[in-house]
């Protein structure tokens, strides 16, 4: 019998978290948060990062500045990866074959299929048409959405993205759906 798509992704993300991700746990999500460079002031962006520390993630912020400012406030438990010039296009693309979750933005609405065919499942804001929220009673959605650019908003939404990743079968769900959509499955 062969294996499914889905647990040769399983796998794939998992060996890629151990090359990205040393000295913490695969277990936990890999979160790549894309930071606004609109939309959300600076610090309400680092507000949010301050709070998403609380969650069982690995995170890496993709930035095109320099993260010197906001580096103390997240305690070294962030990697930061500046996009600007493009000389970290490769270890953005390891990210991103080993990220769960990522958190884009409007501006990076884009690049929500190329998320999508990683077996990326995004928190973003809801104006995306390859975006739906995830319903947990229906089992519908692909995403967790979010109306407005306030903190707040923003948080639910990667709460309850984390609260459905410790769900194997419900995330198995919502990733076997985001395969069959970008016709990776």
């Amino acid at each position: 019998m062969s294996k499914s798509e889905y647990q040769m992704l399983v796998e794939s993300k998992k060996s890629a978290k151990k090359e990205v991700v040393k000295g913490a746990s695969v277990k936990d999500p890999l979160l790549v948060v894309f930071a606004p460079n609109k939309g959300l002031k600076k610090d309400a962006f680092f507000q949010l990062l301050e709070g998403m520390l609380i969650l069982t993630s690995n995170i890496v912020v993709v930035d095109d500045e320099e993260p010197a400012s906001g580096e103390d406030t997240t305690k070294g438990k962030i990697t930061w990866v500046n996009m600007k010039d493009g000389r970290n296009d490769s270890a953005i693309e390891k990210y991103l074959e080993a990220a769960d979750m990522a958190l884009v933005f409007e501006e990076h609405m884009n690049d929500v299929a190329r998320l999508l065919a990683h077996g990326i499942v995004v928190i973003g804001l809801d104006k995306s048409p390859l975006l739906e929220n995830y319903n947990a009673s229906e089992e519908t959605g692909n995403a967790f959405t979010f109306a407005k650019m306030g903190p707040w908003e923003i948080f639910r939404a990667l709460v309850r993205a984390h609260e459905t990743y410790s769900f194997p079968y419900d995330w198995k769900h919502i990733v076997r759906g985001i395969l069959q959509m970008t016709g990776s499955n």
